[in-house]
């Protein structure tokens, strides 16, 4: 994955998202959340409005969550999904493999098969049935199609579809949540730019409240 696109991503990356959340198959509601992306590994959420001050960071493989501009809680977070639909193309490999391998995803696993009628490679199981973390991604295009994060008997699935070439970068635009094989959240992604540059304070529990793109 790194060796077909390093370099050719740019570092910043900037969209806004319907963000469908569910509370069962039939009841939903709708946000518009504003995201920013500074690669690698660095993620600011914003939800609806921006002076609301309701939203999170995910820096430094953490995750800070906000409410009313306030910090509520901060935890250590790998995000594999930012890991493998972004970072994985604008950092050194063996840091890839140290996030995921926290994220608890065995690397020494993997092999190649046919899944929704695409050629894929499926890394971290050993089946399709095994109840384990695992990610898949496409063949020939390399990139991700699917994550699955098993913590007990408990698996959220974050399904990656849409890809739209925007500014000359592949982005995912379609993606679906689930936990335990109930959907929780559908983001589709619109309004996607690439800045020049982000300035970086926007990424701290400092900056969070006045950040804007």
């Amino acid at each position: 994955m790194h060796k077909k696109y390093a370099g050719k991503f740019d570092p910043y990356f900037t969209f806004d998202q319907t963000a469908i959340l569910y509370k069962s198959p039939s009841d939903s509601s709708t946000q518009v959340w504003h995201e920013a992306i500074a690669f690698p590994g660095k993620l600011i959420i914003k939800f609806d409005d921006f002076a609301a001050g309701n939203g999170a960071i995910y820096a430094q493989d953490s995750q800070f969550v906000f409410k009313d501009n306030v910090l509520q809680n901060k935890r250590r977070r790998v995000h594999e999904l930012l890991v493998l639909a972004f970072d994985v193309y604008h950092q050194p490999v063996s840091k890839s493999v140290a996030q995921l391998q926290e994220a608890g995803i065995d690397l020494t696993k993997a092999f190649a098969t046919k899944w929704q009628g695409k050629k894929v490679y499926v890394v971290g199981v050993t089946s399709l049935d095994q109840k384990a973390s695992h990610f898949i991604i496409d063949q020939k295009k390399l990139w991700l199609l699917k994550t699955v994060r098993q913590a007990g008997e408990n698996q959220s699935v974050v399904d990656v579809k849409g890809y739209q070439k925007v500014q000359d970068n592949w982005i995912a635009t379609d993606l679906t949540f689930s936990n335990n094989g109930k959907p929780v959240m559908h983001e589709i992604y619109y309004n996607m730019k690439f800045p020049k540059s982000l300035p970086p304070e926007m990424f701290t529990v400092e900056g969070f409240s006045a950040a804007r793109w």
